[in-house]
């Protein structure tokens, strides 16, 4: 009987603004997804208001079990060594120990034109990544480091 999976489901998700064009974001979302996951994507999109009533875009991507976990050991795969100690650093306020949660936020821009950054501002691609059960920060971080995200 196969092991089950680390990792429950991944969310990603960004916003379009109505300036932006909704396929470019939908890229930038797939070019953080490992290639070999792109047939299982399905898109999710939500029309929002924004503050001064413009249409913004919600953009969405749900990935579970198996796919869940093969996304973060590709994503952990396009990081390199620097980024994933950034990650070792930020773990404490980005996981939610009673969600079993991790998040991380990449720059759009810079995932449309295939790199990936991380990126405190606005324009971002969100990650959450749900670990099984609701692990003590100890725990995640020895998960995540099986799973290569972090070193």
């Amino acid at each position: 009987m196969p092991m089950p999976s680390k990792v429950i489901r991944v969310e990603i998700a960004a916003h379009a603004h109505a300036t932006e064009d909704v396929d470019r974001v939908k890229q930038a979302i797939l070019n953080i997804i490992p290639e070999a996951l792109h047939s299982k994507v399905e898109f999710t999109i939500h029309t929002l208001e924004g503050h001064y009533n413009n249409p913004i875009t919600r953009i969405m991507v749900r990935l579970e079990g198996g796919a869940a976990e093969e996304f973060v050991r590709g994503l952990a795969e396009k990081l390199d060594k620097e980024s994933k100690k950034i990650i070792a650093m930020m773990l404490e306020n980005r996981y939610d120990a009673k969600q079993g949660r991790f998040y991380l936020r990449f720059s759009k821009q810079d995932a449309f034109l295939g790199e990936l950054r991380f990126y405190d501002g606005d324009d971002v691609i969100h990650v959450m990544i749900n670990l099984r059960g609701t692990p003590r920060l100890e725990k995640a971080i020895k998960v995540l480091k099986e799973l290569g995200l972090v070193s």
